[in-house]
């Protein structure tokens, strides 16, 4: 069974899970409550259309996925150990690297592989935390 943490592109976009190979068919999904807030984003804009679709998005993959693993203490050691990682590859920690550092910290601290469309925000952690593109 591979137990995937779904970025927050993955709620936007459906992932291809036939990149999994034979086993596309045994998974379990989770996302957390970091990657529906930065979907909540949508919301907010001026656009209200797109602002209407962020809120059915939301509520579709809520329905989906439940409410989302939290961020909290018990992430947070593995948080610390990943920026010092992501830094100590060169990368730096702008507010999206921080962001996309407590979605693996999520991930690691719950024993599940980040799934994403974009590795390369990962690639600084990859080693420690496993990624998986969909």
């Amino acid at each position: 069974m591979i137990r995937l943490l779904l970025d927050t592109n993955l709620l936007i976009e459906e992932p291809d899970f036939a990149l999994l190979g034979p086993n596309a068919g045994q998974i379990e999904l989770f996302t957390s409550t970091l990657c529906y807030a930065e979907l909540m984003e949508g919301e907010f804009s001026s656009n209200p259309m797109v602002a209407a679709a962020a809120v059915i998005q939301l509520a579709a993959v809520q329905a989906a996925l439940g409410q989302g693993l939290p961020f909290g203490a018990a992430e947070l050691p593995a948080y610390r150990a990943l920026c010092v990682a992501a830094q100590r590859g060169g990368r730096g920690l702008n507010r999206a690297r921080r962001m996309d550092m407590m979605i693996a910290a999520t991930a690691l601290a719950n024993g599940l592989t980040v799934a994403t469309r974009n590795v390369d925000d990962f690639a600084a952690v990859a080693g420690v935390v496993p990624v998986v593109q969909l």
